[in-house]
């Protein structure tokens, strides 16, 4: 299994069994993109989760930047549970390999491996809690700051 050592060591992956492992790995596949290069488009039809093996990309929406993904972070996971169209554009910063894992994919895996399948959705969950923690930590911080705003204008 080629980039095996870089898939064992992402932490989505990292507490799986060696065969849980092979069962993840044969269902998705790792793609290379050069800096520049477009992995996936805003407004385009989001069907795979993507792990950062190696490299760095850019998360961005309407052309403004609003992260960037290294080494051992994901991107995709709300395909898992719905595929829709996607929110943002991500570009490769760096030379970066890139595992994609198709919602199917995932799908399959809930019949033929489902502690994998569930050990894997149960950190995505985990991850996309944390996420929405953090926005709604710094959406409570513009409203206090919109609150003091409009009292100093008074």
């Amino acid at each position: 299994m080629p980039h095996a050592h870089l898939l064992e060591r992402h932490p989505l992956l990292a507490h799986l069994a060696p065969e849980q492992l092979e069962h993840v790995a044969a269902a998705g596949e790792v793609e290379r993109f050069e800096p520049g290069e477009e992995i996936v488009a805003e407004g385009s039809f989001g069907d795979a989760l993507y792990l950062v093996l190696t490299g760095r990309v850019e998360v961005s929406k309407a052309g403004h930047p609003l992260a960037a993904l290294d080494p051992g972070e994901f991107f995709g996971e709300m395909s898992m549970l719905e595929p829709a169209p996607r929110s943002a554009t991500v570009t490769a910063v760096d030379p970066s390999h890139l595992f994609r894992l198709p919602c199917n994919a995932v799908q399959g895996l809930l019949t033929t491996d489902p502690g994998a399948a569930m050990a894997l959705l149960i950190h995505i969950v985990k991850t996309m809690s944390e996420r929405l923690r953090r926005a709604n930590e710094t959406l409570a911080s513009v409203g206090e700051l919109a609150d003091w705003l409009a009292g100093s204008l008074v």
